[in-house]
């Protein structure tokens, strides 16, 4: 028996190398069905140098699960029954009675014609072979570059609105494969998660400006907390399976409820799902919802999860919040470091029971500065004999207190007929030391003191549990509190 794995790696930095909305949601759109329809029916191909091992035991993997929104596309069973163990999570794994290595080179051939441009590698019984390199592309030998993304020759017209731009073939097909995705004819888990929800009747929008509209868009991301450390004490592939099966259940369930909450009954979608793996999220949507999207996701994946059961699943969650004119690839570049930053987070809680952390990032600015940099920079101040924290983050997603994103929003929204500038001003003045903020914080008026209160906030400045620094909750309340307002 010969088992062959390949892995696609650095899959959301491919993505989003096409600044476009559409061009990304069919770059998802090809990437899936290549990963989960393409190499599947190469691998079963009859009349083959290559043939699939059946599992003997393929009754004993897990079935459909009845309560998954997309149940009638992920049976391990049905798979594991032709040798398929994994399909999904940018993994592809499959035993082989014979022809291994041929079915990788035809594999590696079918996956850079299709997917030009993405890192993969093929690994045959742990063995690495050579990984991808770069694919020449076969298009018309015309002058002009692809106007969308620079990179390729602009060989194919698309018509989008009253815009016509000359594209390379790759960003055609990109383009093709969204216009599937928004007729639900695609494969993509991300598109027939669509069709199961409220989304699919609504208008799918075109490109960023018209999703943020006049407002602010929010770029959400979300992967599965201690995942890959927990399958590892599974040694057969039977409980391996089921136990990423289980997450990506589990996930899909909390996401199908959390989308029809956030979706209208007719007009424009708030969101696109862009991407969605085994335990890992992207979706693009509106400033104004992204953080009560979250909270609201890890609510119900909270919900659905037995307490007995031996591994929780909770996400590590960054989302950025931007103008749409920022390059959506740098915007991915610090959601990227927002994520790592909620699951170092999350590691450091050894001794305290699972739960998912989130980090966030707000840019009313041109550009979107490294946000380890400018936290270093901005909320750390004073000297170390009296230290200044301005902001609490990453946070717990759940809980009642201000030191969670749900307790920050259950607080914010007592502060909605509190005096803006008020609030804003003695914002500004955390930054000029603890004698100036406690001024302002005294000279508020009684209204907007008394929403302060109402929201928990006595006194701008407390000491830390360790006492050698002081923290405030005023920054982070007040940021959640103008997130929907940005841009009004």
């Amino acid at each position: 028996m010969q088992h062959v794995h390949i892995e696609f790696q650095r899959v959301q930095t491919w993505l989003f190398s096409v600044p476009r909305l559409r061009a990304m949601v069919g770059a998802n759109s090809i990437f899936g069905e290549t990963l989960r329809v393409e190499l599947p029916k190469l691998a079963r191909q009859q009349d083959a140098p290559w043939k699939l091992r059946s599992l003997r035991s393929y009754t004993d993997y897990p079935t459909a699960d009845p309560q998954d929104p997309l149940a009638c596309h992920d049976d391990p069973a049905l798979d594991a029954r032709d040798g398929i163990l994994s399909r999904d999570g940018g993994h592809f794994e499959a035993h082989f009675e014979k022809g291994a290595q041929a079915f990788a080179e035809t594999a590696k051939q079918l996956i850079q014609e299709r997917l030009p441009g993405l890192r993969f590698c093929i690994i045959i019984d742990g063995k690495e072979l050579q990984k991808s390199q770069a694919h020449l592309s076969t298009e018309l030998p015309v002058l002009a570059p692809c106007e969308w993304t620079g990179h390729g020759l602009a060989s194919a017209l698309i018509k989008q609105g009253d815009e016509h731009s000359a594209v390379s073939l790759n960003v055609e097909r990109m383009h093709q494969a969204a216009k599937r995705s928004e007729s639900g004819k695609a494969s993509d888990l991300a598109s027939l998660l669509i069709e199961a929800t409220q989304l699919k009747s609504l208008q799918r929008p075109q490109d960023l400006n018209q999703l943020a509209g006049k407002g602010y868009l929010a770029l959400i991301q979300a992967d599965g907390n201690g995942v890959g450390k927990a399958s590892r004490k599974y040694n057969s592939d039977i409980d391996r399976v089921s136990f990423f099966h289980r997450n990506r259940v589990l996930l899909r369930r909390a996401l199908k409820k959390t989308i029809d909450s956030y979706s209208p009954t007719q007009g424009q979608a708030p969101l696109v799902p862009l991407m969605l793996g085994g335990d890992d999220l992207l979706l693009v949507c509106r400033a104004e919802i992204a953080l009560p999207f979250v909270v609201k996701l890890c609510e119900e994946l909270e919900q659905i999860q037995p307490s007995t059961s031996d591994f929780k699943l909770t996400l590590g969650v960054g989302v950025v919040i931007a103008k749409p004119t920022i390059p959506i690839y740098r915007l991915h570049e610090v959601l990227e470091q927002l994520v790592s930053s909620a699951k170092r987070r999350f590691r450091s809680l050894v001794k305290i029971s699972a739960r998912s952390v989130v980090d966030w990032a707000v840019y009313t600015t041109a550009w979107a500065d490294d946000p380890s940099e400018f936290r270093h920079r901005e909320w750390l101040c004073g000297t170390d004999q009296q230290l200044r924290v301005l902001s609490q983050r990453p946070l717990d997603v759940l809980g009642t207190g201000l030191d969670t994103l749900q307790g920050l929003l259950a607080s914010a929204a007592k502060l909605r007929n509190a005096p803006r500038s008020q609030l804003r001003y003695l914002v500004e003045q955390l930054f000029r030391g603890c004698t100036l903020s406690e001024l302002a914080f005294k000279e508020l008026s009684a209204q907007a003191r008394s929403a302060l209160e109402q929201a928990g906030v006595g006194a701008p400045w407390r000491t830390s549990q360790c006492g050698s620094a002081l923290l405030t909750e005023v920054l982070d309340l007040v940021e959640v509190l103008e997130i929907p307002r940005l841009g009004t």
